[in-house]
């Protein structure tokens, strides 16, 4: 089961890179961010743990990483394994970006139904506020 948006934004995908490598930057797009941490560089293997507002530390690992164009967490959970990709699109002059949250699992049910929804919830505040802040930085 996954849930995605996508937007356009007027941005240079190395400036969006720059939101997306620099986990201290997270603070300015995902709003319920307490505390983050990564153990090593923002690369493929490395891991780290996150902290939302009302929620205990998860966590997660960066599963794949591709400079400038995308990056992929997973976080293990009691219902199954969470995902979150964000990606960059080029499209001639047009820039996108696309954030995805995937559960994985054997079980499909209500439960882990409600479950992604609930994650997703901030998905396109979260983006759109990362789009204002790229866009207005000079």
């Amino acid at each position: 089961m996954e849930f995605s948006f996508k937007i356009k934004i007027n941005a240079e995908k190395k400036k969006i890179w720059e939101y997306y490598s620099d986990i201290e930057k997270w603070y300015v797009w995902e709003k319920d961010l307490k505390n983050i941490s990564l153990t090593g560089k923002f690369e493929t293997g490395s891991e780290g743990i996150m902290e939302l507002e009302g929620m205990p530390p998860i966590k997660y690992s960066l599963i794949s990483v591709t400079k400038n164009k995308e990056f992929w967490d997973k976080t293990d959970t009691p219902l199954g394994e969470i995902y979150f990709g964000h990606e960059i699109f080029e499209n001639g002059d047009n820039i996108s970006i696309k954030h995805t949250v995937k559960l994985e699992s054997d079980i499909v049910d209500e439960k882990r139904t409600e479950f992604l929804k609930e994650i997703f919830l901030d998905v396109p505040e979260s983006m759109l506020l990362l789009k204002k802040v790229v866009e207005n930085e000079k």
